[in-house]
């Protein structure tokens, strides 16, 4: 059963491209993007994380190859933490992030990093508090609940919801 989850939205993405933002493989990384990758890297590789799962997206998969250089851990790519596809509405995404980490608990991991999207940042913090979390205090880029490379980690409680706190923002 997880135990504990990191949670790193992509890092800055390109948005100034003609590549469609939530269409695969959607836009790269800025310099920006891959400095902050780098310092969220950092902040992770002081921290005992067992496996990450990645967004096949192109954004989350240089958030996580900068990422992988300081963390030894098995990396995997999964569609469930895909960012949004058009007209996909939150519920349909919440239903497929309570897939994944319904799947998730069904392994022996104790330790787990996501790296994802802004609405699976979302809807992985309302679904394992069952909507109890309060979020109107993150308000980042385009209504985003994380900054670009920020990491939310999260606790397991004995009554198996999690405690959530905005454990890392990388600085500009």
């Amino acid at each position: 059963m997880v135990q504990e989850i990191y949670i790193l939205r992509h890092a800055h993405p390109d948005r100034t491209t003609s590549i469609p933002y939530n269409v695969p493989p959607g836009p790269p990384l800025t310099t920006t993007g891959r400095a902050e990758a780098l310092q969220a890297a950092q902040w992770l590789s002081e921290k005992p994380i067992d496996v990450a799962y990645v967004s096949p997206f192109l954004r989350t998969r240089q958030t996580a190859a900068i990422v992988s250089e300081h963390i030894m851990v098995p990396f995997s790519y999964v569609e469930n933490i895909r960012e949004s596809a058009p007209g996909e509405q939150h519920p349909a995404v919440r239903t497929r992030i309570r897939e994944f980490l319904d799947l998730l608990d069904t392994r022996s991991l104790g330790r787990v990093m996501l790296v994802t999207h802004g609405c699976c940042v979302l809807a992985t913090l309302q679904v394992t508090t069952n909507d109890t979390i309060n979020v109107s205090g993150h308000r980042y880029d385009n209504g985003n609940h994380a900054p670009t490379a920020g990491i939310w980690h999260g606790v397991r409680r004995p009554d198996a919801l999690f405690d959530w706190q905005l454990a890392f923002k990388p600085t500009h």
